[in-house]
């Protein structure tokens, strides 16, 4: 009985351990029909990953929280996936406001940062979303 006590905790804990780094805040943009965007920094600053989730919009990506690769320039910073084999450029920022890129729409949103979203923002849990998402 001990021992299945002692392994229960071990692969709990073991778990806890395999869950990725993320960032302690979560950053959220809101916009043009309603549209709701966050991201949250995942694994090392160097890794240049984020999760990002889309809400509020007619799309099959509604919802679904998916990692992309983040390239900082001068002038902004760039979230993509690989899509079709071929790097898809999902949301661009500069500072607080920005625009978003969804499969099938002509035209982008137009984002801007929502401070009162951010602080509602929970990592962990959106991590463990994410991570049971998939």
């Amino acid at each position: 009985m001990l021992f299945s006590v002692c392994l229960l905790g071990s692969s709990m804990a073991m778990a806890e351990e395999a869950r990725p780094e993320i960032a302690d805040k979560i950053f959220a943009y809101s916009g043009e029909k309603g549209v709701k965007v966050w991201v949250l920094r995942i694994g090392d600053r160097s890794a240049n990953e984020a999760l990002v989730q889309v809400a509020g919009v007619d799309n099959e990506w509604n919802l679904r929280i998916q990692k992309m690769e983040v390239e900082k320039t001068n002038e902004d910073t760039r979230y993509s996936v690989l899509r079709d084999g071929k790097r898809y450029e999902v949301l661009r920022l500069n500072r607080d406001v920005g625009e978003l890129y969804l499969p099938g729409e002509i035209q982008e949103l137009r984002v801007s940062y929502n401070d009162e979203l951010s602080m509602s923002g929970r990592p962990q849990a959106f991590l463990t979303e994410y991570l049971e998402q998939k």
